[in-house]
């Protein structure tokens, strides 16, 4: 979630060698680099040595496209690694992420996601119907609702926590753009399987220019076309105008459409989207980024794919997920004030799953800091609040955050955050 990168332990039958930071990182050093990991790739056991615990193994990744070679963290094990190490990722019990059943999200010995999908990505299976499915009992010694299956909306917040795109450092600050989110994205979706088909092979991502990543949505758009298979795509909304809700019922405008089929909706697919999506489409109203994740049927011409579900999910300026204005106040103030933090997402789980609204990342000594945004007064809600707090006073005593928003609209009393540690 971080850009501090620390050495690395590699492990080739009797050889341990271990490679600093400046080796991996050092444009001096790329081609000498690049032939260590190739001799690595299915062949070693590669570590990281930051002072986290467990095993922090990585896996080698080779990007067959420009025959590149880089390494990643093995999923799930993000937690194993420090605070600040750039492997770093929240426990999934976290997130929405620990709501699902054992098998929905499975690591296979290769270091790659096995998901199990409400959606199918082959023409002659049922699509999503675009509903979470209803739970099958509690998780073991949780009491947390489990789902047997992953939605479209699910599978967006995995890419986004995969792509460690719902983390932020000060050194991230003018980096993010949509070059970046497309291939973070789709080194994601490399990594992940359903249905014995890679998702990387389906995703068709929003490019901002001719070039390397709007060729590769061309070639997935053919391909899909010629093996008879739907895609997905992942996309902002164009700004909004009157002329964008009026037409939005019948195609989606999306930014960055190089390479990307026009996606054709119908009057029941767009009433589903406004009746799920009020939020989001009252953000987008109002000016704010939405990404949308669409599954569409088999393309019936490079430039024309029917779209058969679709999900929406608000980011910041910075990409990061935000489930309220309120939110998007304090998650613009903490990168004004350079913090690291964690947004984690909800996934499919239900609304009785108590997990903050943000993870600060340097206040507290190897150990996240909950961060909670009240944003209602009405009686459910307050409720609701209680139960929150009480999660947090008996888990962290007083060590977390809070704001009331509710009482404080224009943010003229937001508390100070928690000091960073020394």
């Amino acid at each position: 979630m971080s850009d501090q990168r620390y050495a690395v332990t590699i492990v080739h039958g009797d050889s341990v060698k271990q490679y600093s930071e400046q080796f991996q990182t050092q444009a001096s050093y790329a081609a000498p680099w690049k032939a260590v990991l190739q001799k690595a790739h299915k062949q070693a056991t590669v570590s990281c040595q930051c002072p986290g615990t467990g095993c922090r193994l990585l896996a080698v990744r080779h990007m067959s496209d420009n025959d590149s070679f880089h390494l990643s963290r093995y999923p799930r094990t993000g937690a194993e690694h420090a605070l600040d190490c750039v492997y770093y990722s929240p426990d999934p019990d976290k997130s929405g992420l620990g709501s699902y059943s054992k098998g929905v999200v499975e690591e296979t010995s290769e270091g790659d996601l096995k998901i199990k999908l409400t959606l199918s990505l082959r023409k002659k299976e049922p699509a999503d119907t675009g509903q979470a499915p209803e739970a099958t009992g509690s998780s073991s010694g949780s009491g947390k609702a489990t789902k047997p299956a992953m939605t479209l909306l699910g599978l967006l917040h995995l890419l986004w926590n995969e792509a460690g795109l719902n983390t932020w450092s000060p050194g991230m600050a003018g980096k993010r753009g949509l070059g970046l989110v497309h291939s973070r994205l789709q080194d994601a979706a490399d990594r992940m399987l359903a249905s014995r088909m890679r998702i990387g092979d389906a995703l068709v991502i929003a490019a901002g220019s001719k070039g390397f990543q709007s060729e590769a949505n061309e070639r997935k758009v053919k391909s899909a076309i010629k093996n008879n298979r739907r895609l997905l795509v992942i996309a902002p909304l164009a700004g909004h105008t009157e002329d964008r809700e009026k037409t939005a019922a019948r195609y989606l405008t999306i930014t960055g459409f190089n390479g990307v089929p026009r996606m054709f909706l119908d009057d029941e697919i767009w009433s589903t989207v406004a009746r799920r999506f009020k939020r989001e489409l009252s953000a987008w109203r109002q000016g704010r980024r939405v990404i949308a994740i669409v599954q569409t049927d088999q393309p019936t011409e490079p430039g024309k794919a029917q779209a058969l579900n679709v999900a929406l999910m608000v980011v910041s300026d910075e990409w990061i997920p935000v489930e309220s204005s309120y939110e998007a106040v304090i998650e613009a103030r903490l990168r004004e004030e350079s913090r690291r933090f964690v947004k984690p997402l909800r996934f499919d789980s239900s609304e009785d799953q108590v997990f903050p609204d943000f993870w600060l990342m340097d206040a507290s000594a190897g150990t996240e800091y909950p961060m909670e945004v009240y944003g209602r007064s009405d009686p459910k809600y307050l409720a609701r609040k209680e139960v929150k707090a009480t999660y947090y006073r008996t888990h962290y005593g007083t060590g977390w955050w809070a704001w009331d928003a509710s009482s404080d609209p224009q943010g003229d009393a937001i508390p100070e955050f928690p000091s960073v540690r020394t």
